[in-house]
C-alpha cells in the first residue's frame, strides 16, 4: 500500500467480547491491517482492562497499557458498570450489563475519534465482535460503517442463524426432558451446508424449554444485527469450510475468510533476524504470546518439561479453555484413564479444578501455558480440547490431531465437524469413564483413528499454510477488505 498521511489513513475501531478467546483474534487482526497501512485501536471494557492491569501488576511487567508499547496502535477503555470485586456470576448478567451501559459511552468515544488529536486519522470503521452489538448499533447512529467480526467458526456462525428457525419451526423451546427422550438427536435436515447435523450439534444455548429464553432471543439479535452490516469477518480457513461459508454467503453482507489469523500476522510482519525457515513454530518477536493481552498467567515450565526426553508424537496436551468448569466426578474420570493410558500427558487445568484430580508420576498440570508453542513442540501427538475455535486452528497450524470434549456454545458444533467434515479427531463422549478415556486416548495415539485423523490434519495445515502467505486467499483477503471497506470510508 502507498504511504499516506494520517488523515488519509483508514482507522479501525476493533470491540472485542471481554474474554480471551474473543480478545485474541482481535489483537491478531489488528495488527495484520496494521502492516497494511491502516491505524487501528482496540477497546477495552472497564472489567477486562482492570483485570488485565491486575495480572501485569502480579507479573510485575510495570506500564499501564494492555499491550505492549511497540505494537503501535492505542487501547481505549469504555465503563461498563461492573465491578471487579463483585463480578456476574452469569453470561447473561455480563451481556445484559454491556448492553445497557456501554452504548452511550462509546458512541461518545466514537464522537471523539471523528475529531481526533493531530496525528490521528479520523476513525472510518468500526470492528465489532458479533457478541457487542451495542458496537455496531453505536456506529450506525453516529454515522460510521460498522463491519462483524465472528470470531468463532463459520459453522458456529451458521448454528447461531438457526435459532430463529428452530423458535419458527417451534423445534424449541424443548421438552423437560429433553436431555433422556431423544429430542436432541433429532436431525435438522434443512440446515445448509452442513450434513447430518443434530440439534445436540447446534450451539447449546438453544437448548432450553423456556420460549422466551433470554440468551436465544439474545443470539437471534445479535444475527439480525451482523446481516445489516457491511461486512462479516471469519477467522477461518476456507478451504476447511468451504461449503458452510458458501451456505451463508445468500444470508449475510460480504465475507471475507481471513484465517489463521496468527499465521496471516506472521506472514505479514518482516522476519526477525536469524529466523529459521520453519513456518510451524511461531518465531520470536512475530507473534507474540498470548500472555501480553490475556489475565491469565502462562506456566514457563512446561516447555523444558517437554524438552526432557520426551520422544517424538508421545505426549498427550489436554486443555478445556479458560472458562470451562467440569465436575469432580468428571476430572477424576479423565484423570484416571490419563494415568492409564500409557502416555505422557500435560493438563492444563485452573486451580481450583486441579485440586479435584489425583496428577499420575508421567503427568503434569499447569494453569496455563502458551498454547501455540505447546502444540508446535515436536512431543505433542494429540490435543483434548474443548473444540473452542481458537484451539482447533492451533491444533491445525501445528498438525496435530483432536479428541473434542466440547463443554457449551458452538464447541459442540465445532466437535461434530471434527469428527465428520474436517475428519480431523474423534470425541470424547460427556458419559465416558476412565477405561473408556484410556482406550481412546490409546486409539488417538497409536491406532489407526489417530494415523488417519493425523494425516487429514497434516493436510488442512499444509492449506492453511497456503493460504496465510501472500498471495494466498486468507492473506489477500486482509487487502480486500482494506480496499473493499476501509479506504472507501476515509
Amino acid at each position: 500500500m502507498p504511504s499516506t498521511t494520517a488523515q488519509q489513513k483508514p482507522h479501525v475501531v476493533l470491540v472485542p467480547f471481554p474474554a480471551h478467546g474473543h480478545i485474541a483474534p482481535h489483537v491478531q487482526l489488528a495488527r495484520a491491517l496494521r502492516a497494511r497501512g491502516v491505524h487501528a485501536t482496540l477497546v477495552h471494557t472497564e472489567l477486562y482492562h482492570r483485570r488485565l492491569l491486575r495480572t501485569k501488576q502480579q507479573q510485575a511487567t510495570g506500564g499501564d497499557d494492555a499491550l505492549d508499547p511497540d505494537e503501535g496502535f492505542s487501547v481505549e477503555v469504555i465503563p461498563d458498570g461492573l465491578s471487579l470485586e463483585d463480578p456476574p456470576r452469569t453470561l447473561r448478567a455480563y451481556h445484559e450489563a454491556m448492553e445497557r451501559n456501554c452504548l452511550e459511552p462509546f458512541k461518545a468515544l466514537l464522537r471523539d475519534l471523528l475529531l481526533p488529536p493531530t496525528g490521528v486519522p479520523p476513525v472510518s470503521c468500526v470492528v465489532a465482535d458479533t457478541p457487542m452489538p451495542f458496537a455496531a448499533v453505536a456506529a450506525r447512529e453516529v454515522g460510521v460503517p460498522d463491519v462483524q467480526f465472528f470470531t468463532a467458526s463459520a459453522c458456529g456462525l451458521m448454528g447461531y442463524l438457526q435459532f430463529q428457525e428452530l423458535l419458527a419451526r417451534e423445534v424449541i423451546p424443548l421438552r423437560p426432558t429433553y436431555e433422556t427422550d431423544g429430542s436432541l438427536d433429532a436431525p435438522l435436515d434443512w440446515v445448509p451446508g452442513m450434513k447430518a447435523v443434530r440439534l445436540r450439534d447446534l450451539p447449546t444455548f438453544c437448548h432450553t424449554t423456556d420460549a422466551d429464553d433470554w440468551l436465544v432471543h439474545f443470539h437471534v439479535h445479535q444475527m439480525k444485527t451482523a446481516a445489516a452490516s457491511k461486512a462479516v469477518v471469519l477467522n477461518t480457513l476456507y478451504d476447511m469450510e468451504k461449503d458452510v461459508v458458501d451456505a451463508l454467503a445468500p444470508h449475510l453482507p460480504p465475507i471475507y475468510t481471513v484465517g489463521p489469523l496468527a499465521s496471516v500476522v506472521k506472514a505479514s510482519l518482516p522476519a526477525p533476524r536469524g529466523a529459521g525457515d520453519d513456518t510451524s513454530v511461531p518465531a520470536a518477536g512475530s507473534v507474540r504470546s498470548s500472555a501480553m493481552l490475556g489475565v491469565l498467567q502462562e506456566d514457563r515450565e512446561c516447555m523444558a518439561w517437554l524438552d526432557d526426553g520426551k520422544a517424538a508424537r508421545s505426549v498427550v496436551y489436554l486443555s478445556f479453555g479458560s472458562h470451562a468448569s467440569m465436575s469432580d466426578a468428571r476430572l477424576k474420570e479423565i484423570a484416571s484413564g490419563l494415568a492409564r493410558c500409557g502416555s505422557p500427558y500435560l493438563w492444563v487445568l485452573r486451580p481450583e479444578m486441579a485440586a479435584a484430580v489425583e496428577v499420575g508420576e508421567n503427568g503434569l498440570v499447569v494453569p496455563w501455558c502458551a498454547q501455540e508453542a505447546v502444540l508446535s513442540h515436536p512431543a505433542v501427538g494429540l490435543f483434548v480440547t474443548h473444540c473452542g475455535w481458537n484451539s482447533i486452528l492451533e491444533s491445525v497450524v501445528a498438525g496435530v490431531p483432536v479428541l473434542g470434549c466440547p463443554v457449551l456454545s458452538e464447541q459442540t458444533t465445532n466437535c461434530r465437524q471434527v469428527c465428520t467434515a474436517w475428519g480431523i479427531g474423534a470425541e470424547l463422549p460427556q458419559e465416558a469413564g476412565s477405561d473408556e478415556v484410556a482406550a481412546l486416548v490409546r486409539e488417538m495415539m497409536t491406532g489407526r483413528k489417530g494415523k488417519d485423523a493425523r494425516e487429514k490434519t497434516l493436510q488442512w495445515k499444509r492449506l492453511a499454510q497456503v493460504s496465510a502467505q501472500p498471495g494466498g486467499l486468507s492473506y489477500n483477503n486482509i487487502g480486500r477488505m482494506v480496499e473493499n471497506i476501509l479506504l472507501k470510508h476515509i
